[in-house]
């Protein structure tokens, strides 16, 4: 006799509904008469039914009602007289309580037994095995609706600054959970402070390091691109230990103003930059498996971007009386077309002849 967990490697608590034992029996000597399996399983999981693939199977099941104790299926096979050189393979379907809290790995007993009065030397009528334990979790890490969108400067002002707010929101949907959070900010590119604040903090995590960016070119990078993110600039790593209830969430703020000197090294007098901070999960694989759609159940990461914008200044003074004098000259253009001046030189002359005594000369 032998069985095994269908091809599970662990029970998956929160994502499987049940686990399926498949069970062999060969009986390779004389007929055996009332054979009967017996396999015992955690508390923490219900019998569900049975499936035959080869003989006929009866089972009956007793689930256990308390922690340590162990739970009982009994099947008869091929009842009442399991042939020589017969066989029997079927599968138990055991139910996984969703909100069940077990050891880090589950033991199931399985022996095998006849009316018969002997058995063979070679019978391999017990076995123990055991199968791991992981529990679905599920977090989303989710840009804040507050966080900022855009900030722009002027190319010739080097030395401004504007407030940035990307701020990372939590969420924990599952079970009681701790674990941590890193976030990656773009501090400095080139020699260039990106914020005002040279010991640039977040709240509640701690700066473990600064990583270089795995470019050295940046200009050229930025000039094609223009994301400013690990890549090209020096970036803060700071881990978040979290600790979250079930439907429980929690802010993390990536706050300060941001410089404008940076820009300059890319020699862009107009552009939009992408400012990119990163946030990412670790937690327990041992013990725990990410709940998520796709088949491969990989934990999130999310990218928090402020748009940041620099433009020529526009002198207006300039402008106003470039397109003054322009209108004015179109203006006396269209006039002189239109006979306007001559016509205004003709009522000039016949005023001043009135103006002298004399009948005005209509030839000129």
């Amino acid at each position: 006799m032998d069985f095994n967990f269908s091809g599970a490697t662990n029970i998956e608590v929160g994502i499987m509904q049940e686990i399926n034992v498949t069970v062999f029996v060969d009986n390779r000597e004389e007929n055996s008469f009332n054979t009967h399996f017996t396999l015992k399983y955690p508390f923490g999981l219900s019998y569900r039914r049975i499936t035959s693939k080869q003989s006929r199977v009866e089972c009956e099941s007793l689930d256990s009602e308390q922690r340590g104790s162990f739970g009982e299926t009994t099947c008869h096979i091929s009842k009442p007289i399991l042939k020589h050189n017969a066989q029997a393979v079927f599968l138990i379907t055991y139910s996984i309580i969703k909100e069940g809290t077990f050891d880090q790995s589950l033991n199931f007993t399985a022996q095998i037994n006849s009316g018969n009065d002997q058995h063979s030397q070679t019978s391999q009528l017990f076995r123990q095995k055991s199968i791991g334990v992981k529990y679905a979790i599920s977090i989303a890490l989710i840009r804040h609706e507050d966080s900022s969108l855009h900030i722009h400067f002027t190319a010739q002002k080097n030395d401004s600054d504007k407030p940035v707010k990307q701020i990372l929101k939590v969420e924990n949907d599952f079970r009681e959970l701790t674990f941590k959070v890193f976030i990656r900010v773009p501090v400095i590119l080139g020699d260039k402070f990106i914020w005002t604040d040279k010991n640039f903090l977040i709240p509640d995590c701690v700066k473990q390091r600064e990583e270089q960016p795995i470019v050295t070119n940046f200009v050229e990078v930025l000039k094609k691109d223009h994301v400013v993110n690990c890549s090209v600039a020096v970036c803060a790593v700071f881990s978040c230990d979290v600790n979250l209830i079930k439907n429980e969430r929690k802010l993390y703020y990536i706050s300060g103003n941001v410089s404008s000197g940076w820009i300059e090294q890319t020699g862009l007098r107009a552009a939009v930059f992408e400012l990119i901070s990163s946030a990412s999960l670790e937690y327990d694989e041992s013990k725990y498996i990410f709940f998520s759609s796709d088949s491969q159940h990989t934990a999130p990461s999310l990218q928090i971007n402020t748009q940041v914008e620099v433009y020529e200044d526009v002198n207006l003074t300039k402008e106003i009386i470039g397109g003054v004098i322009g209108g004015l000259a179109v203006l006396t253009a269209a006039f002189y077309k239109a006979g306007f001046f001559k016509s205004q030189y003709k009522q000039i002359l016949l005023e001043a002849q009135r103006d002298a005594g004399r009948e005005p000369n209509m030839t000129q």
